[in-house]
Parts: C-alpha cells; sequence; structure tokens
C-alpha cells in the first residue's frame, strides 16, 4: 500500500494520545477542541458519523504540519464505554493526488453511498491479538467532497466499517 509517510507518523500519533468527549451527548474535556471549531481550522470538509453505539466515546486529535494553528489533518476516535479499546479510528485531511488506492491482494472496491471507497483486510484477520481477542476489520479509505478520509479498525467487522462510513456527512 502506499500512503505518505506522514499520514502513517499521524495514525500512529492517532493511536497513541487520546482527548476523551462522550460521543453520545458531545461532552468535551477541559482543552479540548470541538467539531464546530475544527471546522473553522481547516481547508477541508469535516465528515462525522451521524450514528454510531450509545456507549462509545469520541476523542479528536488534530495535526498541523505547518505549525500556522491551522489543522492539515485530524482523526476521530472512537472508544469503547470504558475508554479502554478503540473501537474505530477515522482520519481525515484535504484530498490529495498523493492518497491513492491501496495496492494489496486483500483490497476490495466497496460502495459508499455511490463514491468508489477501497477495503483492505488485516493481513491477521480472523486470528487472535496478543490479548486474546478477535482480529477484524482493516482500513477502508475513500474521497467525499475534497476530503480523503481513512477508516480503520481491528475491533468491528468490515460490514460494520462500511455502515458507519455510509452515516457520514
Amino acid at each position: 500500500m502506499v500512503y505518505p509517510i506522514r499520514f502513517v507518523i499521524v495514525l500512529i500519533l492517532l493511536v497513541s494520545n487520546p482527548m476523551i468527549i462522550t460521543a453520545k451527548e458531545m461532552k468535551y474535556n477541559d482543552n479540548s477542541i470541538t467539531v464546530q471549531e475544527i471546522k473553522k481550522k481547516v481547508d477541508f470538509k469535516v465528515v462525522t458519523p451521524n450514528k454510531v453505539p450509545n456507549d462509545w466515546t469520541l476523542e479528536i486529535k488534530t495535526y498541523s504540519w505547518e505549525g500556522k494553528g491551522d489543522f492539515n489533518q485530524i482523526g476521530l476516535h472512537y472508544m469503547n464505554s470504558t475508554d479502554t479499546k478503540l473501537m474505530v479510528a477515522i482520519g481525515q485531511s484535504k484530498e490529495d493526488s498523493s492518497y491513492g488506492v491501496p495496492k494489496s491482494t486483500l483490497t476490495q472496491q466497496v460502495d459508499i453511498n455511490g463514491i468508489k471507497g477501497y477495503f483492505s483486510e488485516w493481513g491477521n484477520s480472523g486470528e487472535l491479538d496478543h490479548k486474546g481477542e478477535d482480529i477484524l476489520g482493516g482500513l477502508l479509505c475513500w474521497k467525499k467532497d475534497g476530503t480523503y478520509i481513512q477508516m480503520e479498525s481491528s475491533r468491528i467487522s468490515k460490514k460494520q466499517m462500511i455502515d458507519i462510513a455510509r452515516l457520514m456527512k
């Protein structure tokens, strides 16, 4: 799969530093930025799912490569009810021609409300992780309204990921 190194670094950062926000009530932690504030500081359309399980919480990440105050990339991390497991991560940035179709024998084209999306199952999908939990999901990417969106999960199924993608507005 061909992805810019910056995006891979961002994904690593997205998984490592949470700022928790309740998804159901959209309660934000003390210094946390809101979705509305993010929309004012990016040059791409921010899309969010209009429905996720009620017991998930949301942590929002922002990244600025130029250090000018505006953000180049954001990450929406939906956690389980105890904020101990990442259920799904949704990275977003301005659509760029360098973001291509994942190149893997595991990649399948999928339909997201009439938009071409690409799903790549994890190479170890169906196996157990080091905690004895099933590895599910994979990497789902698509472009919508000038925004590149990359969703990943190892805890929910391909179908659940596509269902969430179809609810993003």
